[in-house]
């Protein structure tokens, strides 16, 4: 069982991590894999429908890249979660707890900014 000070870090750590990767893997198209709901195929990687069938096939399966999105940053986040969770308590006293609600916010920002693209009309 971990102690409380540990998973405090460890919450701390993802919290902070994840919104800043997933930022990351939105803007270089990194997908730990890729889901084609409507064929109930899923393919590791980014995988675009234009490199896995005939470009025509983009309308009759669309690819949905939000899952791998999320996955890959909560991998990584939790990465540096069990670091953070192993590190001593002294390490990591000086740090900003209002990183905790900034790096969550400035992601959405950064994720609307992002998507914008894809809404324009």
């Amino acid at each position: 069982m971990i102690s409380s000070a540990a998973f405090r870090r460890f919450a701390f750590a993802f919290g902070t991590t994840f919104g800043f990767l997933y930022v990351i893997a939105v803007a270089r198209d990194l997908e730990l894999f890729t889901v084609f709901p409507s064929l109930g195929i899923v393919l590791a990687g980014t995988q675009h429908t234009n490199s896995v069938t005939d470009p025509a096939m983009g309308f009759l399966a669309p690819a949905m890249y939000w899952y791998g999105w999320a996955a890959t940053a909560a991998l990584g986040a939790f990465t540096f979660g069990v670091v953070a969770a192993l590190l001593p308590g002294r390490w990591t006293r000086y740090f900003w707890p209002g990183l905790v609600w900034l790096f969550p916010a400035l992601s959405m920002i950064a994720c609307v900014y992002l998507t914008l693209p894809w809404f324009r009309l």
